[in-house]
Formats: structure tokens, C-alpha cells, sequence
């Protein structure tokens, strides 16, 4: 049996059913490069599970594929469906004939409502990514103006680099956003937005504020995510209200 295994967003979130996967393979391994805990580390995590647990990048996880065998899992930070890569790597493990099992963990979808968003209000979510010279996609951007016609809001996942040790906060992604927003007309302005930094954590820390006004952040834990609201109804107001910049 190969298992990939969701084990939240910090090492006090992973679940029974996790550990008791966990315990029966041979080789544990981690996804080290498309998420980090919001709190502990790899080496607090070994310890809950009383296991020595063997980080891999992004070659390994995407190319080479090691760790692809019987008796082996795969830990991924958060929730394993929440990521696209683990879609792929699921559907390899099962071209290859191994058994295999995903056990689900905690992940920033289950905090988009901390901030007294409605869960059922949300459309697509989306990735902002860094822009390069070579390498500058706006589908995000689109992504959001869709969401906004139907009066949802958009969950916005933010870039991390791990193997440069570099985490967007909510201010780079809405100086991205910004950069496009003046050439559609400056649609995001006046939207009212929320900055979910190291949700889950102990210094976890919620901030809603208008876009126009996103130079005023500070620097609040890691990692983030950005929301870009929709229409809000009154208990949405009220609420998010609450954690105004």
C-alpha cells in the first residue's frame, strides 16, 4: 500500500487516522516544497509520529518519483487534494499498479470562514504566482473578475518557493494584482479584501482592509493567503468588520 497522507497545517493538527497510516510504512516522506507549517517543524512532527521522515523537493516529487512504492507515504502539509501535484502523483501510483490510499488533513479551505466569510459564497480559488520576465501569467487576475460577476468571493493562494526559502505575503500579491487592476480599469479599488497570515498557528492573525489601502500591511506571519470579497451581505460586514487594518 502507498499512502499520501494530508497532516494539516501544523504538527498538532495530524489526525488518528494519519498517525495509524503512518505506523505501518516502511518509508515516510514529505513534500518540502509546495506548502509550509504554519508552526514546528519536520523535527517536532518526527516526534508525533515516532518516525524519521525523509524531505523532498521539487524534482524529487514531480520527476524522479522514489518514493512511489509499496510501503512507503507520502506526508503532505495540509490537505493532499489542495494541490494539483498530488492529482499527478496519485494518478502515477495507481498507472503502476500500486494500492493506494489518501487520507485527508486539514487545510487552508477550511479557514476561508474564520473571518465570517460564507463557505457557499466562494467561487474558484486561484494561485498568484511571482512575475518574471520570462514568466508572467494575469489568469488569476481573470479568475477573480469572474468570481466578482457572480458576486462570490475568491480565495487567493499565494506563490512559495521553498527552495529559496521565499513566501509571497498578501502585500506582493496585491502590488501583482494592482499592476494589472490599473490597466482593466482599477475594478479591485474599492473592494474590501482579507489577509489570512499563519492561520492555525499561534500567532495567527486576520486582517481585513480595502484593497486601495494594501501598503498599509505589515508584516504578519507566514504563510498567507489573500481573499478578494465579493458582494457581502450584513453578518459578512459586521464580521469582517471586525478585523479591519
Amino acid at each position: 500500500m502507498f499512502y499520501i497522507v494530508g497532516i494539516g497545517l501544523n504538527p498538532r493538527q495530524i489526525t488518528i487516522e494519519a498517525i495509524e497510516a503512518i505506523e505501518k510504512c516502511n518509508c515516510v516522506y514529505i513534500d518540502d516544497y509546495t506548502s509550509k507549517l504554519t508552526d514546528g517543524g519536520i523535527e517536532e512532527l518526527e516526534k508525533r509520529i515516532s518516525k524519521k521522515i525523509t524531505r523532498l523537493n521539487r524534482k524529487e516529487i514531480e520527476q524522479d518519483m522514489g518514493f512511489l512504492k509499496d510501503g512507503s507515504c507520502l506526508l503532505v502539509i495540509g490537505n493532499p487534494f489542495s494541490a494539483t501535484t498530488h492529482y499527478a502523483i496519485v494518478g502515477e501510483a495507481r498507472k503502476r499498479g500500486l494500492e493506494t490510499k489518501v487520507i485527508a488533513g486539514v487545510s487552508i479551505f477550511n479557514y476561508r470562514g474564520a473571518c465570517g466569510l460564507f463557505e457557499y459564497k466562494f467561487g474558484k480559488t486561484t494561485s498568484i504566482v511571482y512575475q518574471e520576465a520570462n514568466y508572467s501569467p494575469k489568469s488569476f487576475y481573470d479568475t477573480i473578475i469572474e468570481n466578482l460577476k457572480c458576486d462570490a468571493h475568491t480565495l487567493c493562494l499565494l506563490d512559495i518557493r521553498m527552495d529559496e526559502n521565499k513566501l509571497m505575503s498578501v502585500k506582493e500579491a496585491c502590488k501583482i494584482l494592482e499592476k494589472i487592476d490599473r490597466c482593466k480599469g482599477n475594478i479591485l479599488k474599492r473592494l474590501t479584501c482579507v489577509a489570512l497570515c499563519g492561520v492555525s498557528g499561534e500567532s495567527e492573525r486576520i486582517v481585513s482592509f480595502e484593497f486601495k489601502d494594501y501598503k498599509q500591511l505589515k508584516g504578519y506571519p507566514f504563510p498567507q493567503s489573500l481573499i478578494i470579497c465579493g458582494n457581502l451581505n450584513e453578518f459578512e460586514k459586521c464580521e469582517v468588520d471586525e478585523y479591519k487594518l
